[in-house]
């Protein structure tokens, strides 16, 4: 049978199916809000999340709210409808409303650039004079800045800085690393910019503008960017993983990105105006056309190939199943909080948490959109299409992340985002260093560029056009560029040779080092030969360890990490020292092996010396590369 043939079958069937679940009704989950209740009490007491509140809205009402648990563990104070938790991220959508009304009144447009707004905001970006940095590009993360620098993060004054003066300090993280649009990667600076812009264009510091034009409107009675007395009353504290110490109260510098404290029932009505598109119960906000555009990711080249997933205006689009959310997440030391929101079928959630642990939330989130989609029909899953040859072919191949969100860890990213894309007539599969038995995921093809997950209606992988010469698609939000085969099992050898290299440094040399004291080695060679190599692999290690228990939060996915990683503390200069001694090390190994290259001893121990001491160097050329190398997390 012909490809094409096949190919049409399979559409059929897909078809087929698709208009057979759109008859169908969603009954998985919990059947009623206690039993939800009861399963998220269950989730918390096995995280050691103190406390938890959650909202189940429709388009006119709030059909479920509740507190769970605990908002002050040592005063037992439980958590009510009315406790303030911190919203984190969330705070960037109202930076994209206040913009938005502006527009509306003619006062500013989202393809304005910085520089006409806010030329005394610092950035750098090598292609402004053809592709300048623009509202819009801050506002979908398409601007090539780094992220917030740890040491922006860390600062922490209780005396409310001014945007300026707190966009002043953290200039240095505002480069553009790629054409503003080309790619997306999440830049916390970004929001904070927006908001420079919109107190310029109202004449308002930026809080009262929210205050006035967006809080009063959506009975928003208790949101609030500021730490007083009335909200340290009412705030749940925010907890560590033990769900026993809390953290201390974190006034972020750039508090358009990440300050905000509101309730669950503020909450309920924020989302209720989404339903409502633009409106809350009769008072009309925005335009249900900005809403829209806040949906919409414009910026990034796969917006042009479809509907994909993509990143709108501090507003993203994600797919449980067949069904299609949009909505926002935050997340600050100690504390979680997500909002989603189905636009077509009038529903929608916020869950509020004081822990960090990102795995007890994906799994309250689950049960919680599981209740949500409880009763509805469930959408139609598109159709496959057939796929020329010429692009199966020329997309086939590996591809390794191009669009790191932190720039100083790319050196470690770049080696863990590696993905293989296979493609049959009728499906793609894509897997982590094309191991498919344990990391493999098949889409089918809703275009000739676009692929849906099987039980997804929206397309998470586009097919981008070459750029530069390269072979780029998206995947999820990240870019990913072709890359050889070659290059890929060579990466795969390198890590290989110098894992199992410095293993037998921490086996051989000390046998080596025992025999020869006991007087069995006569031969062994010099006694620096075997320690050099030991002490740079052992600093490569300590270097390693100490770098991913800075980071090792967001890495496990169980909190978020400290803030001190902004500061000196024995963690971050361990973590210089160890990253400038380790090559010292290594080089001193290569010269007194290149010293003793003639001395009378056995060749193996030698040699084996060599090839660590050259392992290790060439590892600390790879980390000199990418930053790694005197490396100070609170510059």
């Amino acid at each position: 049978m012909e490809k094409n043939t096949l190919m049409l079958l399979l559409s059929l069937l897909v078809l087929a199916g698709a208009l057979s679940a759109a008859n169908a009704q969603s009954t998985n989950g919990p059947n009623s809000f206690s039993e939800l209740q009861t399963s998220v009490e269950k989730i918390l007491q096995e995280s050691r999340t103190p406390g938890a509140a959650i909202a189940i809205v429709s388009r006119d009402r709030t059909d479920w709210m509740v507190g769970i648990g605990l908002a002050d563990v040592a005063a037992c104070q439980p958590v009510t409808a009315d406790t303030l938790f911190r919203l984190g991220s969330i705070s960037k959508g109202f930076v994209a409303l206040a913009a938005l009304q502006l527009q509306e009144q003619g006062k500013l447009k989202l393809t304005d650039t910085i520089r006409q707004w806010v030329p005394d905001v610092a950035f750098v970006n090598p292609w402004e004079s053809n592709n300048p940095v623009r509202l819009v590009h801050l506002m979908e993360h398409t601007s090539g800045f780094d992220d917030m620098h740890f040491r922006e993060y860390a600062l922490n004054d209780p005396t409310p800085m001014s945007l300026s003066a707190a966009l002043a300090y953290g200039a240095a993280s505002r480069v553009s690393r790629w054409p503003p649009g080309s790619r997306m990667a999440y830049c916390n600076s970004g929001p904070a910019v927006v908001a420079a812009v919109v107190e310029r264009a109202s004449g308002e510091r930026f809080e009262d503008y929210v205050q006035e034009k967006i809080f009063n409107p959506l009975h928003l009675d208790t949101a609030n960017y500021f730490y007083t007395p009335g909200v340290g009353r009412r705030l749940a504290k925010l907890y560590r993983p033990d769900g026993i110490t809390p953290y201390p109260y974190w006034h972020i510098a750039l508090r358009p990105s990440a300050a905000l404290n509101a309730s669950v029932k503020d909450m309920a009505n924020y989302v209720r105006f989404y339903l409502q598109r633009g409106s809350l119960d009769g008072t009309q906000l925005v335009q249900a056309a900005s809403l829209e555009r806040m949906e919409t990711g414009e910026t990034p080249p796969s917006a042009k190939l479809g509907r994909v997933v993509n990143y709108g205006l501090f507003n993203y689009e994600f797919c449980d199943g067949p069904f299609v959310f949009h909505g926002h997440g935050g997340a600050v030391m100690g504390g979680l909080a997500q909002f989603g929101y189905l636009r077509d079928q009038g529903r929608g959630y916020v869950i509020l948490m004081n822990s960090g642990n990102f795995n007890a939330l994906h799994q309250i989130a689950g049960l919680v959109r599981k209740r949500v989609t409880q009763g509805l029909r469930i959408p139609a899953l598109p159709p496959a299409v057939p796929v020329p040859a010429e692009i199966r072919l020329h997309y086939d191949g590996y591809y390794q992340l191009v669009s790191p969100g932190i720039q100083c860890l790319y050196g470690f990213e770049r080696l863990a985002d590696m993905t293989r894309l296979d493609f049959s007539a009728n499906e793609l599969t894509t897997a982590a260093y094309g191991l498919h038995g344990v990391f493999g995921q098949c889409w089918l093809p809703v275009s000739e560029r676009l692929f849906r997950l099987h039980d997804e209606s929206m397309a998470g992988l586009a097919l981008l056009p070459d750029a530069g010469g390269n072979v780029l698609i998206q995947l999820g939000l990240g870019t990913f560029k072709h890359v050889s085969a070659w290059r890929v099992w060579g990466q795969i050898a390198g890590i290989g040779t110098v894992s199992a290299l410095v293993l037998s440094a921490f086996i051989l040399v000390p046998i080596r080092a025992i025999s020869s004291w006991l007087g069995k080695r006569r031969a062994a060679g010099p006694r620096s030969l075997r320690v050099w190599p030991l002490v740079s692999a052992a600093l490569l290690v300590a270097f390693d360890l100490l770098l991913f228990c800075g980071v090792r939060g967001v890495v496990t996915g169980k909190y978020v990490d400290d803030v001190s990683l902004g500061t000196p503390t024995w963690l971050t200069i361990g973590v210089l020292l160890t990253s400038l001694a380790f090559p010292l090390a290594a080089a001193a190994g290569l010269y007194v092996a290149w010293r003793e290259r003639a001395t009378a001893m056995k060749r193996w121990p030698y040699w084996h010396s060599v090839a660590v001491s050259t392992a290790l160097a060439a590892v600390a050329v790879y980390y000199g590369y990418w930053g790694l190398i005197g490396l100070r997390l609170w510059a």
